[in-house]
């Protein structure tokens, strides 16, 4: 192999390697979104629920 060879084998491995390492922060990114909704979600749910329990003790009195 040449010099040349080796420099473009070295290019290849680099942006493999960032490749791969965006591909797992994109990963990372999509599981915090993914919990930071379902947390909303959640939370949504829990509220309606209450404003609901409020609703009817207020129409029974």
């Amino acid at each position: 192999m040449t010099s040349d060879d080796s420099g473009a084998q070295d290019r290849r491995e680099t942006k493999a390697a960032k490749h791969l390492e965006k591909a797992r922060a994109g990963g990372e990114a999509r599981a915090d979104y993914d919990a930071t909704q379902q947390a909303v979600e959640d939370k949504t749910v829990r509220l309606k629920a209450l404003r609901l329990a409020k609703e009817n003790a207020e129409k029974g009195l």
